[in-house]
């Protein structure tokens, strides 16, 4: 009778704790970010900064028809900033908020004219 007491007692506490960990796992992925870059013109870009939630990521050279995906947590508040060059030109654009308690999905498109199109929650 104990045995099989004790062996409940245990493996109440086993799907307890294993709840628990799964629990964590899914709240934590569900606060991450997702930042999705876009060349959809003919011209490359090169020095691309990224800065949003605390992070600073970094694109040395974007050809044509790419696409990268930034996943991550945030660490502060606030919102982002992107800076890249198309040839001699450097584009600029603020975008978005980015808290460590929400997630945020957003879309970058970078053009030909050297414009930054954002797409929130795409």
């Amino acid at each position: 009778m104990k045995t099989k007491t004790l062996s409940i007692i245990k493996s109440t506490i086993f799907l307890i704790g294993l709840t628990l960990v799964v629990g964590y796992y899914f709240y934590n992925r569900s606060l991450r970010n997702v930042i999705q870059f876009q060349n959809v013109g003919s011209a490359s870009w090169n020095k691309i900064e990224l800065e949003a939630g605390g992070r600073y990521f970094k694109i040395d050279h974007f050809d044509s028809g790419e696409s990268k995906k930034f996943t991550f947590h945030s660490r502060s508040e606030g919102g982002g900033i992107i800076t890249g060059y198309i040839g001699q030109n450097i584009s600029k654009s603020k975008f978005g908020y980015f808290t460590p308690n929400l997630s945020e999905k957003v879309n970058v498109i970078l053009n030909d004219d050297g414009s930054i199109v954002i797409k929130d929650n795409f």
